[in-house]
């Protein structure tokens, strides 16, 4: 299946990652200094901090976060989710779903342009949908269903599905329309891969201005947007800073205005300071430790559980997350539809102790793959090995890059015995979990970081997607969170809040759930 080379692109998105990193962007200015967009008016510019850069801007690739969080102000989707998880219209003005799921008919909205003037037509999205399908990377493993589509004119058209697909409308959500003339005319020998990886082929409400690798990129506001403005800034700029300490720094110097990343220790100062607020949202994401269930030390389930026990969720959430976030309970996180009844993790040393003398396990040593650039990981790293030792457990820590740890999984072979990941679903749909999470089609070329496979899981989660009863749909997804929580296939640590802070006079519905860990910069708003 063309969707499931999902991550076998990863030696592909290291050529583009190089080739960026001698590359400089520049449309306008390279300082991302704003410009007057009217005679007399004072230009606004906001300032945001993150700490990863993306690998490429090819909205192909916007389930990475740092894809994503530069894609969404440069394109827009179909449809899309609201601040509520509402699934409402973007340049879909309209649509219907044939009575047997095979065929979604959608009308566009009039008018709407791409940045360099041409209008946005069904053209476009036959060229976008078939380009996904053609390449079989990124946002593909989303909308494996997706067959054709049919234009019957230049705002009307027919998706045709291979086989229903419940998912399928929410899975649009991560599909951005492309200029497909201006895609076409550089689309080289890679569907325009390479050059989308630093060019913009959008309609969004703000344009590429620059990028500056691993330091910066620039967005210019996009005057005839068809949403129109309402005290935007002018233009937007994204600094990649990795360090918290830094990150909080920059606030406090004025140096950005918005940082998502600054270290829970750090809160406390900013919530008591008047030219600061912190807002806190409940998020889709949850973070887990996928064991290697096929091979090594972890292929036995008592270890597996051993493991989990030994971990102290309470001090997780208390310190590491310093409340800003609850205890995972199950592979589902607890915000969506149909999470399973299922207790949270809890600490068990003496347990753990005894499970491992059952398997026969002394001095058992293990390794751990990790981003450690992430406090939240980087913390609870330590917080693990620490509790392992205390049941005769050695662990070792591997720091890895995100496209380094998707390398590893590749195979089943190279797989690390544990590997501590969120897991950040792309849409509101226990699907976007259950099915690309723990289905065995996903493994080695997809997101099943466990290499798990168990047929009926398969079963469950695969009837449930073609299902168009919801009540039907949840009594299946319930079913697999309880075989897969008793297969230990991983250890389910916490539901963390999305945190950022802002300085005073920035508002707005800045955060939207079916878009982890990044910010909505159309709505982000200045009232000074």
């Amino acid at each position: 299946m063309a969707a499931l080379q999902t991550v076998r692109n990863s030696k592909l998105l290291r050529v583009l990652a190089s080739a960026f990193a001698t590359m400089l962007i520049v449309t306008g200015c390279s300082s991302g200094e704003p410009e007057a967009s009217d005679a007399g008016s004072t230009p606004t510019s906001i300032v945001i901090a993150d700490n990863e850069p993306p690998q490429t801007f090819d909205p192909i690739q916007a389930g990475n976060s740092t894809v994503n969080a530069v894609v969404i102000p440069l394109y827009d989707t179909l449809i899309d989710f609201d601040a509520n998880n509402e699934l409402g219209s973007r340049l879909a003005e309209s649509w219907t779903v044939s009575d047997d799921g095979l065929n979604i008919s959608m009308t566009l909205r009039s008018g709407v342009k791409f940045h360099d003037g041409a209008e946005v037509t069904s053209a476009d999205v036959q060229y976008t949908l078939d380009r996904v399908k053609l390449l079989g990377v990124g946002v593909a493993g989303e909308v494996v269903a997706y067959d054709s589509t049919t234009v019957t004119d230049a705002l009307n058209f027919t998706i045709t599905l291979s086989s229903p697909s419940a998912p399928f409308l929410s899975a649009l959500s991560r599909i951005y329309i492309l200029n497909s003339a201006l895609v076409k005319a550089n689309e080289g020998s890679d569907s325009g891969q390479a050059w989308l990886s630093s060019n913009d082929a959008g309609s969004g409400p703000y344009t590429l201005k620059s990028y500056t690798t691993n330091q910066e990129v620039a967005f210019e506001k996009f005057p005839d947007y068809y949403r129109g403005f309402d005290g935007q800034a002018d233009s937007v700029v994204i600094k990649y800073i990795v360090e918290s300490a830094t990150q909080r720094d920059a606030l406090l110097n004025g140096d950005v205005d918005m940082a998502y990343d600054v270290a829970t220790t750090d809160l406390p100062s900013f919530e008591s300071n008047a030219e600061f607020s912190v807002a806190k949202k409940d998020t889709l994401v949850q973070l887990y430790i996928f064991f290697n269930t096929q091979k090594g030390e972890t292929v036995d389930p008592k270890v597996r559980e051993a493991i989990r026990l030994a971990y102290d969720y309470q001090s997780h959430v208390d310190s590491i997350l310093a409340g800003n976030g609850a205890i995972a309970e199950g592979p589902l996180p607890s915000v969506m539809n149909c999470h399973a009844s299922i207790a949270p993790g809890k600490q068990d040393l003496e347990k753990a102790k005894q499970l491992l003398a059952e398997a026969g396990k002394s001095n058992l040593k293990i390794t751990m793959s990790y981003l450690s650039v992430i406090e939240e990981m980087d913390r609870a790293g330590t917080l693990l090995q620490s509790a392992l030792r205390e049941i005769g457990v050695e662990l070792t820590l591997q720091t890895v890059t995100f496209p380094e740890y998707m390398e590893q999984v590749s195979t089943v072979e190279t797989t690390p015995d544990l590997g501590m990941i969120y897991a950040f679903p792309s849409y509101p749909d226990p699907h976007s979990v259950l099915a690309i999470n723990f289905d065995s089609q996903y493994i080695g070329g997809g997101y099943n970081y466990a290499s798990y496979s168990n047929p009926e899981v398969d079963s469950l989660v695969r009837e449930a997607a073609t299902s168009t009863d919801q009540a039907a749909r949840c009594a299946l997804y319930e079913q697999a969170q309880e075989i897969i929580e008793g297969d230990f296939v991983s250890v389910n640590i916490s539901n963390p809040k999305f945190v950022v802070v802002t300085r005073a006079g920035i508002t707005g519905d800045i955060y939207r759930p079916a878009h982890h860990n990044t910010l909505d910069i159309y709505n982000i708003k200045q009232t000074n």
